[in-house]
């Protein structure tokens, strides 16, 4: 949020904050901003290196986002890349990019080819801390697929044009709601992302967000979807037509959830984040019991890249990995849990 923050003290009010703090801002937004067009620059290189060998890419989050949400990638600050792609191209594009000195932390990938475990993205590290991309085969996890899928994703997808070329890009509808879905997955942990809300509804005002609901009903979604209408109308004034504020509004679950996020973006003392908190906001979003069951079995016991990791099986034994990854979980966490647990106790 520092770009907006630079911009709305800058223009309103420059008199107001001292010189130095002014200063450190401006060096901070200037740095920033030449990361941002690095980023930017390195998308448009990578996903035309990916085109020319036949392989298609959609853009969401990072400079798009940026781009089309707020006008200029140097207003929203971002720190790595992400593209969708399609499963059967992982091994090509692990190539390519391996080529251009881009490493992953995944040392076994043909476990991630078989699509078996959790991951729906692998991340590619630049050499040097430069930057980041994720490739991305589905847009959100299986435990929270909220999301229009993906072939919607690639249906509706468009040109966009960037600062350093054009790329292929979510359509605006889809990255609305993806937004939504992306922030609640994660307990909307940060205020940038009802800032990402507003500024898309803000640089659309013919957006249908009328059929956007009847779309995220249908997708299981209508509770996240509210969530972020209605955070983005009361914290950050969004422009949101005054029938779909007062859906939201008279929606009990959707008020009592957009009220603890709030409290948790700007409350202090007992209202401050727990470390389960990530859990409580994605399971409140959900609708319907049977939903958040499943969300809760899969995040905590569907097996991951790690078990794998840990111990390789062949393909018709994975099903032991639901048995592996319970007791990798204790061990994992279990002491921290009653290390908590003793410190309440004795608090």
């Amino acid at each position: 949020m520092l770009p907006l923050v630079h911009r709305y003290l800058s223009r309103e009010c420059p008199s107001v904050v001292p010189t130095e703090a002014m200063k450190q801002l401006r060096t901070q937004w200037q740095m920033i901003t030449l990361y941002n067009r690095h980023l930017t620059a390195e998308l448009v290189r990578l996903t035309g290196l990916l085109k020319a060998a036949g392989i298609a890419a959609v853009a969401f989050k990072g400079p798009v986002l940026a781009a089309m949400a707020y006008g200029s990638i140097d207003m929203r600050q971002f720190v790595d890349l992400d593209i969708l792609v399609r499963q059967t191209d992982l091994p090509r594009i692990a190539e390519i990019l391996s080529a251009e000195r881009y490493t992953s932390p995944h040392t076994r990938r043909e476990g991630l080819a078989t699509g078996y475990f959790q991951e729906y993205e692998d991340a590619f590290f630049a050499a040097g801390g430069m930057g980041a991309i994720d490739v991305h085969w589905k847009i959100t996890p299986r435990s929270f697929r909220f999301a229009p899928d993906e072939e919607s994703f690639w249906r509706r997808a468009r040109a966009v044009e960037l600062e350093f070329g054009t790329v292929t890009a979510i359509a605006p509808e889809d990255l609305l709601l993806f937004i939504c879905v992306h922030a609640a997955k994660h307990g909307w942990v940060q205020l940038g992302s009802i800032c990402d809300v507003a500024e898309t509804i803000r640089a659309r005002p013919a957006i249908d967000l009328m059929a956007m609901l009847d779309e995220a009903t249908t997708l299981g979604s209508r509770r996240i979807f509210l969530t972020g209408i209605y955070l983005a109308h009361e914290l950050v004034g969004a422009p949101i037509p005054e029938g779909i504020v007062a859906i939201a509004r008279n929606d009990r679950n959707v008020r009592a959830l957009a009220t603890r996020i709030a409290s948790q973006l700007f409350g202090a003392g007992s209202d401050r984040a727990t470390d389960f908190d990530p859990w409580t906001v994605p399971i409140r979003s959900i609708e319907g019991p049977r939903a958040r069951i499943h969300y809760v079995v899969r995040r905590m016991l569907a097996p991951t890249m790690g078990d794998y990791e840990l111990i390789r099986l062949p393909k018709p034994l994975f099903p032991l990995y639901w048995v592996i990854r319970p007791f990798r979980m204790a061990v994992q966490y279990g002491p921290r849990l009653l290390r908590g647990s003793a410190d309440s106790s004795n608090a």
